[in-house]
């Protein structure tokens, strides 16, 4: 069978049928995620239960799946001439309830129905209304019941075939990928319909990973140029099979439920935008009620949408599903999970190895950037990751978006005002290796193309970062005298008074050490680099007080100065080359990121 025979059987087999199954019910899992009130709420009793993986209600008890994983985003389908159907399986007589929730305003009842529940799925067909708002089922119990099943079903002819390939990029992670893709071969296993749509690849970077059990899998070994050279070299090798009509970037330990391939495919196929792509939200591992990014836009920096929403409310859960704007500016998705159109990509991604590459690849391309209630990954939260090596990462890319992108352009003095607010909370918080780093990327940035084409692996840099880190590397059993610490507070040393005396005083690096707390300042993990804590402080600890892991970072005048000296050098580069570095990046867009020049790369790595 050829690459395009594919394809005409997925034409053929829309052709020949006139309902979908666009989402089903999402079920707590211990391995993902079981926080109740994301998948169902209600009243009396009533709940999940573990042993038959099924939902119940006593006689009186009312369900709601009003809930993030389980409501359906009926306004982001293209459903003019379509209806659409729930089934319904169980047991036990219910009253149920549709209904039709839209932020800001009234919410309708589009069902209300008593029926008897069986193993035959029983039908409701919603009214011939605009669907312009989130849709969810809800059940009243006139005997005890049990809800095995809640399809959401889409009468009418789809607007167009899908064919997804995902690719997963891994480097030496090997357990968290074998699981990441039995899961989805289990998933796929029972849902036969969009089993022949979906492929995968996996671009081993590591060498560590030599097979999967995926059906419609393949290991592709790849040099390590990253995440961007992992996931180019997936594009690559989907463009050339001719296979896919779409493409989803996901990482090797994502940790979503697999149900989210589901309604990627299904609102791809549904929807009137042809260059759709769905981004993916994140929550972390630490708070798995409370939504960390809900897509992102980046303008100096990196602002996610809709973090800290609690997504055990359901009027926030329709709030950030039906208020979310569709043209944000400059929004992108993360490589976490971020499915594309093939058709729509004119620029591939930029060699940033790792950071960078991902909110690059959605500015330089036309996509209509969505996300969809339930798709979501699971993660580390990104800041208890930070070191020298990833700040060096991060501010590297900043700059090289603000010198391509028109869109993004700033002067060379709001350029320096960025960078300044990076450089001077690192440095004026001890954290001077975070704060070498930055200096580093400055430095980077400025050599241009060559420093790109030189630097794809990111070795040598790795290896002088490492280096660079003598303070800032996260240890285990951190030895602490907690009596001699205080507590971070977000508000201390932030009156007028004293912020005019820290900056004068460069974070109290120039006052006598007799002015300085004999107590030094402990921070979490997953806060770090305050300046206006660490004022007058001999030394800071950052630590997770959990497993007593964490760094040290010490007063140290001499490396502040030198830091600061270095610094101030190469912002009047900065400001002497920001007009022929601004032409350069330009042409860099399109050199940089071309095919010819990706080939060149794997070649030259291989």
């Amino acid at each position: 069978m050829n690459d395009m025979t594919v394809i005409d059987d997925i034409s053929r087999a829309i052709s020949s049928t006139d309902v979908t199954c666009v989402q089903r019910l999402v079920c707590p899992d211990p391995a993902v995620n079981t926080e109740e009130a994301l998948f169902f709420h209600g009243k009396g009793v009533f709940g999940y239960d573990t042993s038959n993986r099924t939902y119940f209600i006593l006689r009186g008890a009312k369900i709601h799946f009003d809930s993030y994983f389980n409501a359906f985003p009926a306004h982001l389908y293209g459903l003019e001439g379509r209806r659409l159907q729930l089934d319904i399986r169980g047991s036990g007589e219910i009253v149920a309830e549709v209904m039709l929730a839209r932020h800001g305003k009234s919410w309708d009842r589009l069902v209300n129905a008593r029926i008897v529940l069986s193993e035959h799925s029983t039908t409701i067909e919603l009214p011939d209304v605009p669907l312009d708002g989130v849709v969810y089922f809800s059940a009243t119990g006139l005997s005890d019941a049990i809800i095995s099943q809640v399809d959401y079903k889409i009468v009418g002819v789809p607007h167009r075939p899908v064919a997804l390939t995902a690719v997963i990029t891994t480097f030496k992670r090997d357990a968290a990928l074998q699981r990441t893709a039995a899961r989805l071969q289990k998933y796929l296993s029972e849902n036969r319909d969009i089993q022949s749509k979906f492929s995968l690849l996996v671009i081993d970077n590591g060498g560590e990973t030599d097979q999967i059990p995926f059906e419609n899998g393949e290991v592709i070994k790849n040099p390590n140029l990253g995440g961007a050279g992992g996931f180019t070299r997936g594009l690559k090798l989907a463009i050339e099979r001719q296979w896919a009509t779409h493409v989803l970037f996901m990482d090797d330990d994502a940790n979503f439920f697999p149900e989210s391939i589901r309604r990627t495919i299904s609102l791809l196929t549904f929807s009137t935008s042809p260059n759709l792509a769905i981004s993916g939200a994140m929550i972390t591992e630490a708070e798995k009620w409370r939504m960390w990014e809900n897509g992102a836009t980046f303008n100096q920096k990196c602002n996610p949408i809709d973090l800290g929403t609690d997504l055990r409310n359901s009027h926030e859960v329709v709030k950030i599903s039906h208020a979310q704007p569709r043209n944000a500016r400059n929004k992108y998705g993360g490589w976490w999970y971020f499915c594309f159109p093939l058709a729509s990509v004119k620029t591939w991604p930029f060699p940033f190895f790792v950071r960078g590459d991902d909110s690059y690849f959605s500015l330089a391309n036309d996509f209509d950037i969505v996300t969809m209630l339930g798709v979501v990954a699971h993660q580390e939260d990104f800041f208890s990751k930070q070191s020298p090596l990833t700040v060096y990462l991060d501010f590297r890319y900043h700059l090289v978006h603000h010198l391509t992108f028109e869109k993004l352009k700033l002067s060379p003095q709001q350029l320096i005002k960025m960078a300044s607010r990076y450089f001077h909370r690192f440095n004026n918080s001890y954290h001077y290796d975070s704060a070498a780093a930055i200096n580093l990327a400055i430095s980077d940035v400025l050599s241009g193309e060559a420093f790109w084409n030189e630097n794809a692996d990111m070795s040598a840099r790795r290896k002088l970062l490492q280096s660079m880190s003598t303070q800032e590397r996260v240890s285990p059993n951190l030895p602490l005298d907690v009596t001699n610490l205080a507590r971070h507070s977000s508000r201390r040393n932030k009156g007028w008074y004293v912020s005019l005396l820290r900056r004068w005083s460069f974070n109290g690096h120039i006052l006598p050490d007799r002015l300085f707390y004999k107590k030094g300042i402990q921070f979490p993990l997953h806060v770090r680099a305050i300046e206006h804590d660490t004022f007058l402080r001999r030394y800071s600890a950052t630590v997770d007080t959990s497993t007593s892991t964490g760094y040290i970072c010490t007063l140290n005048r001499r490396r502040y100065f030198a830091n600061l000296k270095e610094f101030r050098k190469l912002c009047n580069e900065l400001k002497k080359k920001h007009p022929a570095l601004l032409q350069e990046y330009k042409t860099s867009s399109k050199s940089l990121t071309s095919a010819d020049a990706w080939n060149r790369r794997f070649d030259a790595h291989s």
